[in-house]
């Protein structure tokens, strides 16, 4: 067998959830242009993306997202989870399981919220509840306030092992970050960290 082949499918699935996540900031541009005042709720700043991935038409403008069905809060029945975000693959009729899930998490720079971010964020991809069959999943971070960035990664970090930290992998911070952690033993699996500034939409 040709490890290669293993390897090369890493690399398209994670360019895959990577276009998907520039398709979610195309729509998180479309809610600051439109100036709608959001409740500080993570389900319903989730919400808000819901509108345009549920539309067909919208769909069909983006780069990635058009060859994926959109759900959100999916029930997982075998593990007793439910999706924020749920990117379905095309081979779901082969797999069941062959779908980026992506979880959603309000921060404001304190340590309540940056702990919630890893324990029933992050711990829900590394202790099975979402599975990673395609070796790749993502989290959204709604900035919900003006943060000090360094401090609220040191904060999550500081709930999370040694070889599982946060690195940025790009930075805008007026609108966005990127993130990237590794996790497993070797490292399995690879999360996404998207943060999305929602502090001047936020009630």
């Amino acid at each position: 067998m040709d490890a290669s082949v293993f390897e090369y499918r890493k690399v398209y699935y994670r360019l895959q959830l990577q276009g998907l996540l520039n398709d979610i900031c195309g729509v998180y541009a479309l809610i600051c242009q439109s100036e709608q005042h959001l409740p500080d709720d993570e389900n319903k700043i989730r919400d808000a993306f819901g509108k345009y991935f549920f539309d067909q038409a919208y769909k069909m403008t983006t780069t990635t997202a058009k060859d994926y069905h959109y759900g959100s809060e999916v029930w997982l029945q075998l593990t007793a989870g439910r999706i924020d975000m749920q990117f379905l693959s095309p081979n779901c009729y082969k797999h069941q399981d062959a779908f980026f899930a992506i979880e959603c998490k309000r921060l404001d720079g304190r340590s309540h919220l940056s702990k919630e971010y890893v324990d029933n964020g992050i711990r829900r991809f590394t202790k099975g509840k979402y599975p990673s069959l395609l070796g790749c999943n993502a989290m959204l971070g709604f900035v919900v306030c003006t943060i000090d960035l360094p401090a609220t990664m040191s904060q999550i970090n500081s709930h999370l092992e040694q070889t599982e930290y946060l690195v940025t992998t790009n930075s805008t911070m007026s609108t966005r970050v990127d993130l990237e952690s590794r996790h497993g033993t070797p490292y399995d699996f690879v999360l996404y960290h998207l943060w999305l500034d929602f502090s001047g939409l936020v009630i």
